[in-house]
């Protein structure tokens, strides 16, 4: 499969990171980028670093700023992410100034509680795909995948 739109990936460096990467192989990505917290990033792909808000309230306007800067000259036609907190920013921003296509992939390893960024990326989700089935009571609308790491 090729996608031509401009594309943002964004999520926390390690398990976050592997989920999507396992999630989006196959697929061919024309015209995208790269967004996370952490320097060791690809060189060969473009790549932007934000603050890592930690549930901290002005490293989360930080990241909003940042989220917002990089939207306006990027302004992708869809964003992938599997979280963490690191996301919402780009996710909420891009939704309601851009109105970006968002689908987000809640962690596999939540298997009975969801995570505090699912839920809040729920609401602006065109696609939320969910790795367990305990999780649909949380997230009705959910598309139920058989798991990214199995």
């Amino acid at each position: 499969m090729i996608v031509k739109s401009k594309t943002c990936l964004i999520y926390s460096p390690g398990g976050h990171y592997n989920e999507l990467i396992k999630s989006i192989s196959g697929i061919n990505f024309k015209n995208k980028y790269n967004v996370t917290f952490q320097t060791n990033l690809r060189k060969k792909t473009k790549n932007y670093l934000i603050t890592h808000p930690r549930r901290n309230f002005f490293r989360t306007i930080i990241n909003f700023y940042q989220s917002f800067k990089i939207l306006l000259k990027e302004r992708p036609k869809l964003i992938i992410s599997t979280g963490a907190d690191v996301c919402l920013g780009t996710i909420i921003l891009g939704k309601l100034f851009f109105k970006t296509r968002l689908i987000f992939i809640e962690s596999a390893a939540n298997v009975v509680t969801p995570t505090l960024t699912g839920r809040i990326s729920y609401f602006f989700s065109d696609l939320f795909i969910i790795q367990h089935k305990d999780l649909i009571k949380y997230y009705p609308k959910a598309k139920l995948s058989k798991g990214f790491l199995q």
